[in-house]
């Protein structure tokens, strides 16, 4: 029989759940046990060793607070103590490298450290052995015990910054509001999927998620346990039997749920991850009762797997849940801005991970202090040629101090537009568009580049994503590309891999990249303006160029027929030729303007604000003759300039871009032709 004493779990430092019945439990028993906590309440509890000398001994619920206690337990073979007890509120953390990220990796580690010190925190990491993955090797069956001993890290220690930095924040923030101790225990580690929290016993009475997983590659059986070399650290099961199992017993004020990378595939592996998901949340409030479970959707990334859109079908699968689970919270991260970059000098940096994570551990003290849950679309319906939505959880209402950007709607033909959207309730939102007259389906935030996605509740809770129309990304799917918000200075691009991807900000817009000729770009809340000094070198052109090729992100030049502006001139003579491309190949082409419905060289910028059409369907080419422009040509293309000519000093504001299917009927005057341009056209054979 082992040596008698508790459970490893129970080491000194450790915080227990406040206001929740209590259990200790242990080894090495024999006969009658005696179990004590001692401090300003004494309390005793009596059990008995079973024939392998566990035992298990139970208390009423103690306060929270700053008092301290001593665990004390005796028997006929020996005695056992941990010191420095306290009560207050614990976190179980499960999850990602999003998640283990140390506090010394991100920003504002120094503050932290420091308010950290003038807290009662205590954090418990169950880190692996190893440091090579091939090294790691999990448990095929559930564990009574942790593996080890491992020490409970207290505020004051300098070990606080190798803990998890969304965990160390998080209790500092609760703490700071409640004044009652704060503790967690961290189960994350980088790379884990979302099977390897999840029982085996439930993925063998699930036929078809077993199914999945054996097709998907991601099933170990028992026998073959350990034998998946650098997989190991993540296989079936192979966290809950190591990690969540030997917890069983403890209470929890939360659970805190960071992971969906692993499942950033398609639409498929995002429907199953969902179920596994519910599942785990299930079986885990049968293990530590029902407690508040907080979802945290994943950093926005370009994930090249699968049909590249995995990362939205993921946060779509937690969001949902929201809605069908009680008391579990889905807190989004698109309304973050996503930070790379430490500026310390260090070179370790993957795309995956995200250095600000305070406002994470924010939402997740408010969610905790407040009990309030993110806005969600809950339906919608359709009236009048626009489509109403309805908000849930909208508190005072929406906030419509500014234009709601992030909607965008479809008809019946599957193709969606962006959608202006306006407030008609507190919680009731109408979408229309000039492109769709008989709407059928909306989203909200439900892009690569969601950045301008910027509705919120006056109390400032971001929307969460949505979609009315479930299933595969299909080609009318409207993802804002990075220059549609004119008003917008900067885009980022993030593609996953940190041997070859990048994480980066860019500017939306950029001088000329065709013709190259200098200009000065400003943004403002009215749009994008262009200040020039044409010069007779440049044979009196300048343009503007938006970044239309980043990871990720569609231009979506190919996708529509039309690219439609809205623009003006500050003086008479400035003239607007399109906008010139080039394709991968190195050829430059340029789409045309269109004037009274026709190809036109160039059509006069008005110095009042006018809409101008550019024809994507066809092009000029480099002799001027007029070419068709098919849509895997137009994939192709790399460069975009806006080009402008003028001989005087001149400023061009572009105040709105959007696509559109059908051309705009304007006529802007006399202007030249490209299809009468027959002097530069080349023979037909």
């Amino acid at each position: 029989m082992e040596q008698f004493g508790f459970a490893r779990i129970f080491q000194d430092g450790i915080l227990l759940q406040r206001d929740a019945e209590v259990k200790i439990w242990g080894k090495g028993a024999k006969g009658p046990v005696t179990v004590k906590l001692i401090g300003k309440l004494r309390r005793e509890a009596f059990c008995e060793g079973d024939k392998d000398g566990y035992f298990c001994a139970k208390f009423d619920a103690f306060p929270g607070g700053e008092d301290i206690y001593r665990l004390y337990a005796e028997c006929a073979s020996g005695t056992a103590e941990v010191l420095n007890v306290r009560f207050g509120d614990v976190l179980l953390l499960a999850g990602q490298s999003n998640l283990s990220y140390c506090l010394s990796a991100v920003e504002g580690r120094e503050e932290f450290k420091e308010r950290a010190r003038r807290c009662r925190i205590v954090g418990l990491h169950l880190e692996e052995d190893a440091i090579e993955l091939s090294a790691i090797t999990r448990p095929a069956v559930p564990q009574n015990e942790i593996k080890k001993e491992y020490e409970y890290v207290a505020q004051d220690s300098e070990r606080i910054l190798s803990c998890s930095a969304i965990g160390v924040m998080s209790a500092v923030l609760l703490y700071e509001r409640t004044g009652i101790p704060v503790g967690f225990v961290d189960t994350s580690m980088g790379g884990l999927s979302v099977e390897s929290y999840l029982p085996r016993a439930i993925v063998e009475s699930e036929s078809e998620l077993k199914d999945f997983l054996i097709r998907s590659g991601r099933y170990v059986a028992e026998e073959k346990y350990n034998q998946s070399g650098e997989r190991n650290f993540t296989q079936l099961s192979g966290v809950y039997n190591e990690k969540i199992a030997p917890l069983y017993g403890l209470k929890f004020r939360a659970i805190v749920w960071y992971l969906g990378e692993s499942s950033a595939f398609d639409y498929e592996h995002a429907r199953y991850f969902k179920k596994e998901l519910r599942l785990i949340v299930e079986h885990y409030r049968g293990l530590f009762g029902n407690i508040p479970f907080l979802a945290i959707q994943i950093a926005p990334e370009y994930y090249p797997y699968g049909d590249r859109y995995g990362y939205l079908y993921v946060n779509e699968s937690i969001g949902e849940l929201q809605g069908e689970l009680n008391d579990y919270y889905a807190i989004p991260t698109y309304c973050i801005e996503p930070r790379w970059l430490m500026e310390d000098g260090d070179m370790y940096y993957h795309p995956i991970h995200t250095v600000n994570k305070k406002p994470v551990a924010e939402a997740v003290a408010h969610v905790l202090c407040d009990k309030t849950k993110f806005p969600s679309v809950v339906s919608f319906w359709i009236e009048g040629g626009c489509i109403y939505c309805r908000i849930a959880d909208a508190g005072e209402g929406l906030d419509s101090r500014r234009e709601m950007c992030g909607f965008t709607i479809s008809g019946e033909d599957g193709k969606y537009f962006p959608a202006d959207a306006q407030l008609v309730d507190k919680d009731v939102i109408r979408l229309s568009s000039p492109h769709v007259k008989k709407p059928c389906d909306m989203t909200y935030a439900f892009s690569q580049e969601q950045s301008a996605c910027n509705l919120r509740l006056k109390s400032g809770e971001a929307l969460l994503p949505y979609r009315s129309e479930k299933g595969s990304v299909h080609k009318g799917y409207y993802f804002f590309p990075p220059y549609w918000d004119v008003r917008k200075r900067y885009v980022r691009e993030n593609c996953f891999g940190y041997n070859v991807g990048t994480c980066r900000i860019y500017p939306s817009w950029v001088g000329g990249k065709i013709y190259g000729a200098p200009c000065r770009i400003t943004h403002s809340r009215n749009g994008l303006k262009v200040r020039a000094v044409p010069k007779n070198r440049d044979y009196f052109f300048f343009g503007i160029s938006p970044n239309i090729c980043l990871s990720g992100q569609s231009n979506h030049l190919a996708d529509y027929g039309y690219l439609l502006l809205e623009m003006t001139a500050d003086t008479a003579g400035v003239q607007f030729f399109g906008i010139a491309v080039r394709r991968s190949g190195g050829e430059v082409f340029r789409f045309a303007p269109l004037n009274g419905g026709e190809m036109a060289d160039y059509v006069p910028v008005a110095e009042e604000k006018r809409k101008y059409c550019v024809e994507l369907k066809r092009v000029f080419g480099e002799d001027m003759s007029v070419l068709p422009s098919l849509a895997q040509e137009r994939e192709e293309y790399v460069e975009a300039e806006f080009l402008f000519r003028s001989k005087n000093p001149c400023s061009v504001e572009v105040c709105k871009i959007e696509f559109a299917d059908e051309p705009l009927p304007v006529n802007y005057g006399t202007a030249e032709s490209g299809e009468k341009r027959f002097d530069t056209q080349l023979p037909e054979n």
